[in-house]
Formats: structure tokens, sequence, C-alpha cells
């Protein structure tokens, strides 16, 4: 299950570049134009309306992720088996930016994001299929430290739209459509990827030890599961938290709230890219990735307590920047215990699909936890902090189920 050979820097700056350009695609239209779109086409109740697209959006999500990772561990041609579902991904993506921004009602919204949705895990399944089809496992962690800088960029891709210049969402969409193409479109052009196959992947060995590895997957599944429920709390209704419980704009008078997100995201930015790298290089250096997942979901829990029990300011700063550690520190070395652990070298994209379903599941979930504990008047953000922060704990201590991998 181990790829033959290191993989030079040219090849992790190009696959670095796609991820980034991945996560510019979907983490600012998410956190932020999706939730505007929301507030401008039904401002009477815009936390029920995002639910319901987060949720529709999440389910179609889920569906594509799995189909495209099917049809591409099985594609063979000329072009490879990952390439032309990433390019046509990419296409749908662009196509699904305008639907969003000549959305005129909330259905038009609704048909926006599950176009984009759709799309975009035609994209997004193939590409995260490569670290394991080519990475060797002495590099899974330092590679996924580099891959780690697509969620802190694709924030960041948050805070360049919430610039004066960006104010409306055509501009926006515009923008981030020029960089997603710029990041992604290097990889397409210049790796060269074997006609329909992985050939330097094995499997496991004798039923025995697949059977494990399908243990160790479940276990792994589950932690991934629980941790990203809480990251999709954040994502969500990271906006309306400031708007509603923190009172940002009251705190500062003629400041934004989107502002406010958008210095808030800056700095975790920063904090996950060193976290995600130190925690990379020290996780391959030690051969253990359990404990660190265990820290992280116990540091981003915190910071998740604190913004249930510390609105006023500088209590949203705290809570972010041990958010912003425990995820960098998280998705790096999750991700590189994932590839690992994977059951079959013929089906990487298809039981990546499944793993992704911990993002796409968790994305159907966290909308009806938010109705559920915010109540009725949609204000108890304490107890939608602090659940949140209790999943996350629970997840981190579910990746001590797994054996195969310390």
């Amino acid at each position: 299950m181990r790829p033959a050979g290191r993989v030079g820097p040219g090849f992790v700056a190009v696959l670095t570049l796609a991820y980034i350009g991945a996560f510019i695609a979907f983490v600012p239209l998410l956190s932020l134009i999706v939730p505007l779109q929301a507030q401008a086409l039904a401002p009477g109740d815009k936390i029920g309306l995002l639910s319901l697209v987060s949720l529709w959006g999440a389910l179609t999500a889920s569906v594509a992720n799995l189909a495209a990772g099917w049809a591409s561990d099985r594609t063979r041609g000329r072009f490879g088996r990952r390439r032309p579902w990433i390019l046509a991904g990419l296409a749908g993506v662009i196509l699904a930016y305008g639907l969003i921004a000549a959305a005129p009602s909330p259905l038009a919204l609704l048909a926006g994001v599950m176009t984009f949705q759709f799309a975009f895990n035609l994209m997004f399944a193939p590409l995260t299929a490569i670290l394991a089809d080519v990475v060797p496992d002495v590099q899974k962690a330092r590679v996924a430290a580099f891959l780690g800088l697509g969620a802190p960029m694709g924030a960041a891709g948050g805070v360049l739209i919430s610039l004066p210049p960006f104010g409306g969402p055509a501009a926006r969409l515009t923008i981030l459509g020029v960089l997603v193409v710029a990041c992604v479109v290097p990889l397409v052009l210049s790796w060269r990827e074997p006609p329909g196959s992985s050939p330097h992947r094995r499997e496991a060995g004798p039923p025995a030890a697949r059977a494990l590895l399908s243990i160790d997957f479940g276990f792994a599944w589950a932690s991934r599961f629980c941790l990203q429920i809480a990251a999709s709390v954040v994502n969500a209704y990271m906006l309306f938290y400031l708007s509603d419980h923190a009172r940002y704009a009251e705190q500062f008078p003629g400041s934004t709230v989107e502002s406010g997100l958008a210095r808030l995201i800056a700095l975790s930015t920063l904090l996950v890219v060193v976290s995600g790298f130190v925690g990379g290089l020290a996780s391959d250096r030690l051969g253990r990735r359990k404990l660190f997942i265990v820290v992280a979901s116990v540091l981003l829990g915190f910071g998740l307590m604190i913004f249930a029990f510390w609105p006023q300011w500088p209590g949203p700063l705290v809570g972010y920047a041990f958010y912003g550690v425990g995820f960098g520190l998280y998705t790096t070395v999750d991700v590189a215990l994932v590839a690992q652990i994977l059951p079959s070298r013929r089906d990487t994209a298809r039981d990546l699909g499944i793993m992704n379903l911990t993002n796409t599941l968790p994305a159907v979930l966290a909308p009806v936890l938010a109705l559920t504990a915010l109540g009725a008047d949609r204000q108890d953000w304490p107890m939608l902090m602090g659940l949140s922060a209790g999943i996350a704990v629970v997840g981190g201590l579910a990746v001590l189920g797994v054996r195969r991998v310390r």
C-alpha cells in the first residue's frame, strides 16, 4: 500500500497549489458569500435559509464525491484517471459561481449552491486521491503539511474578497473564479499521470490485514466525522455569531461584521499554517499520528468553549487562536493517517469518497444542530458552541481505536 519513490519539490508545489485553489473555491463562498446572500434574500430568517441551503448542498456533495471517486478509479484513457474529472469539475465550479452571483430568490440560491457542490466534488474527489496514489508513507505528513496550506489560503481568499473593492457577489465570485483557475490548471497541465493506473500501490496483504485496515478506517472515519461537525458549525455560522452574540458592530462602531470575521480568519490562517507544518514534521519524525490528533481536538474544543462563554472582545480573538492551532494540527496529521490506512489500492478515490462523507455529512448535521441548539429565537449560542466543543473532543478520542498506525 506504499507508493515507491519519493516525490520531488516540483510535484509537491503544483499539488499544493491545486489544493489551495480547491479551498479558495469553497471556503469564502460558504463562509461569507452564501451567508450574505441568505441575509439579503431572506432577512427575516437568514439562519433558516442558510441552514436549508447548507443541508441540501451537503447532501449533493456527499453523492457527487462518492460518484466522482468511484468513476475516477475506473477511468481509463490517455489523460489518466484523475485529470479529466478535475478539469470537468473546475469548469462546473465557474458555471455555478455565475448562478450564485445572479440568484434572485432563495430557490435560485439553493439551486446555485447545489450546482456548485456537485461540480466542486467532481474536481475534489480525484484531487484528494493523488496523495495516496503517489506519495510514500515516509513523506505523507510532510506533504500533507504543504497541502494543509489549502485551508488557510482558502480562508485568506475570504479576507481578500471582504476588501472594499469587492463589494458585491458578482465581483467577489469573479476574483474567486480567476484564483481557482490559476491554482488548479498548473497541475492539470504539468502532472504526467500514468494512463488509467496507480502504479506504485499494492494491496495491504492477507485478508486479516485488510480487515484490520477496514476497522482502522472506521475509527478514523468516526474521528474525522466528529471533528468536522465542529468545524462545519464554525464555517457556516461564525458570521452570524459575531453579529448576533458577540455584537461585533456594537463593540467596534464603524466596522462591519464581515471585516471583523476577516481579521479573525487572518489570525487563524497564520496559526493554521504554523501548527500544520510543525505538527506534520513532528508527526513524520516521531512516527506518531494519534497523539497529535487528540491534542488537536482538545485545542479546537477549548477554542469553541471560549466562543460559548466569552463573546466580549478579545474573547472571539482568543477562541479563534485556539481553534486555528487545533484545526491546523488536526488537518495535517489526519490527512497523513487516513492515507496510510486506505483498505484498497484499486479504489483509492472511492474510499476517500467514503471518508469525504465526514466532511459532507457534518455539513448536513450542522444546520440541524444549529437550529436545535439555538432554539426558537436563534440566540442560544453558548449551547451551540458548547455542544460542538464536546463533539470535537469525542472525535479526537475516537482515533485511539486505530491500531495499525501509532
